[in-house]
């Protein structure tokens, strides 16, 4: 539902990108820019309080912004 969303907004010339634990639906929605992670459900962001692993998956959404729709990318756990 929230890739309708991101596709209307990316008509509206507003960037999104989106955490995705299921790329396979985020594909058949057409989300502009997905961020697959490895993560367990209702956890798109890593384990509460593991801050190092939250600010990694932020920093690798903001770097989706800059890439052109239809980008996806799979969650790299840079340390």
């Amino acid at each position: 539902m929230l890739g309708l969303y991101a596709r209307a907004l990316e008509v509206s010339h507003i960037p999104t990108a989106m955490v995705t634990l299921f790329p396979e639906i985020t594909d058949k929605v057409g989300a502009p820019r997905t961020l697959h992670v490895p993560f367990k459900m209702g956890r798109p962001c890593g384990e509460p309080f593991d801050f190092e692993t939250r600010k990694k998956v932020v920093d690798q959404l903001l770097e989706l912004l800059t890439l052109p729709p239809g980008t996806r990318a799979i969650y790299q756990d840079k340390s």
